[in-house]
């Protein structure tokens, strides 16, 4: 197969920049909070600084697709190759090839985006469902129909590329091949179909940051000094620093991440055993709700 070059320079060079830039973020939050006492305010910083991990988690995914990209072209297929991503299209099953300064109307577009980068996927106008696997912007792309999806690409040489396929098209395939798509595995994992089990999960994690949340309000106002425990009658018989309230949503937070990997590993074999855990991660957060407002109560 010939490998066809694409430009990635400025699209992973601009990655980079980003991913530093929401990592220096999280850091001077985190730095602020970490100065600060406990209050709403940090509550808020302390879900900016996980999402902001996250969206650098993402970015990160999207750079070394960057590192691990190309376009490979012969009479029976066209491969992208994108990190962990491939996409076989068969020559058979091109039935048009056009570049983006024919697209009239608006495009819709979700995914990673930025000058060098355009991967994701969206819907051209006309309805027609595309995947994009470019570092130049849909103008300049070049579009390779099929009677399921669009693909969006965007060679170096985009006319030597064009006359290549045109090429290959004429002279027609010699070998059937079959179209397919290949991504992460864990895009393919059952559970994000399954209502019941992301509901358990959802409502136990909503539990938890409610919690946290709540209690980062209550905390300026708590004595330094606060039951942690108590006798048979019913007072207080140890008290405790008023940070040490947060330690009672932390049992919850360690529940919720054991039973939730102990649930997806057993999720192929036995979803009833996966729906237990979960469950009774939910009933561990209302437990948890139970013992916190407990205490909170006699202060």
């Amino acid at each position: 197969m010939m490998k066809w070059k694409i430009e990635v320079g400025r699209g992973f060079g601009i990655g980079i920049g980003l991913m530093s830039f929401v990592t220096l973020v999280n850091a001077v939050l985190i730095g602020v909070a970490a100065s600060r006492p406990i209050s709403l305010a940090t509550f808020v910083v302390a879900l900016t600084v996980v999402f902001g991990f996250l969206l650098a988690g993402l970015i990160a995914y999207w750079v070394y697709g960057l590192t691990n990209a190309r376009y490979l072209l012969d009479r029976n297929a066209l491969v992208i190759a994108w990190g962990t991503s491939k996409q076989v299209i068969p020559t058979g099953h091109i039935e048009r090839v056009f570049t983006g300064d024919e697209i009239e109307g608006r495009l819709h577009f979700y995914g990673g985006r930025w000058p060098g980068h355009w991967v994701g996927y969206g819907e051209l106008p006309g309805g027609k469902q595309a995947l994009f696997y470019a570092t130049q912007p849909p103008q300049q792309q070049v579009f390779i129909v099929t009677p399921g999806l669009v693909y969006g690409i965007s060679p170096a040489q985009q006319v030597a590329f064009l006359e290549s396929l045109r090429k290959r098209l004429e002279m027609g395939p010699t070998q059937a091949m079959e179209q397919s798509s290949r991504r992460p595995p864990i895009l393919d994992w059952t559970i994000w179909r399954d209502p019941l089990g992301l509901s358990l999960l959802g409502a136990a994690t909503a539990g938890l940051v409610l919690l946290l949340g709540v209690l980062t309000v209550r905390y300026p106002t708590l004595p330094m000094l606060i039951p942690l425990h108590f006798g048979a009658s019913g007072s207080p018989d140890r008290l405790g620093p008023r940070v040490a309230i947060f330690l009672v949503p932390m049992i919850g937070l360690l529940t919720l991440l054991t039973n939730g990997a102990l649930g997806a590993l057993s999720y192929r074999h036995n979803r009833l055993v996966s729906y237990m855990l979960w469950g009774s991660s939910v009933l561990v957060q209302v437990l948890i709700w139970t013992a916190t407002f407990g205490i909170l109560s006699h202060i």
